[in-house]
C-alpha cells in the first residue's frame, strides 16, 4: 500500500510538472506582459507585435548570464536595422546589483531592460533556467527556446532570426 501511495504521488507530481511546463512553449502564443524598464519607461510585449522579439531572462548573479549579455549586445547591434527587438528581463532581488552589472558593460545594452524583482514575467513563461532566451515571431508565437548559454547560441540566434524575418 505504501509503495502504491508513493507511486501515485510520483505520477501526480509528473502530471503537475508536465502540465506547468507544457504551456508557453514552442508553438503557443507568448503571454503579453507589462514592465518598467531600468529607465522608467512602461513597455508591453504587445508593443512589438509585427516584429521578431527575443526575450532574455537574466540575473547579475548568474555566470552564464554575465557571459551572454555582451553577446546579446553584439547580436542586437548587428541586427538592429531589421524588424527585430530584444527585451531583457532581469530578476535580481536588488536592482542595484543589476545596475552595477549593466554599468560595467561597454557598450551598454541598446535594448530595453525590464526590472522584475517579483519574477512575475518569468512565471508567465514558466522559466526554469537562467538565462532563458525565447524567440517570438511577428504574430506573437513562441518559436525557439534556449536554456542556459553556449557560445554557439549566437550562431543559432542568427539562423533562427533570419528564418523568422522571412516569414510574413
Amino acid at each position: 500500500m505504501r509503495i502504491f501511495v508513493i507511486y501515485m504521488l510520483f505520477l501526480l507530481s509528473v502530471v503537475f510538472i508536465c502540465s506547468g511546463t507544457a504551456q508557453n512553449k514552442i508553438g503557443s502564443s507568448a503571454p503579453n506582459f507589462e514592465g518598467k524598464t531600468f529607465k522608467g519607461k512602461e513597455i508591453k510585449l504587445s508593443d512589438y507585435l509585427g516584429k521578431v522579439v527575443l526575450i532574455d531572462f537574466w540575473a547579475s548573479w548568474c555566470p552564464p548570464c554575465r557571459e551572454e549579455m555582451p553577446a546579446l549586445i553584439k547580436f542586437y547591434r548587428s541586427h538592429k536595422n531589421l524588424n527585430f527587438q530584444i527585451i531583457a528581463v532581469n530578476i535580481d532581488d536588488h536592482i542595484e546589483n543589476a545596475n552595477h552589472f549593466v554599468d560595467d558593460l561597454f557598450p551598454p545594452p541598446p535594448f530595453p531592460l525590464i526590472a522584475d524583482k517579483d519574477k512575475h514575467i518569468p512565471s508567465l513563461f514558466n522559466i526554469k533556467a537562467m538565462p532563458s532566451t525565447i524567440l517570438i515571431d511577428k504574430k506573437g508565437t513562441i518559436r525557439y527556446w534556449h536554456s542556459g548559454f553556449k557560445k554557439t547560441y549566437s550562431r543559432d540566434f542568427n539562423k533562427e532570426l533570419t528564418q523568422l524575418l522571412k516569414e510574413k
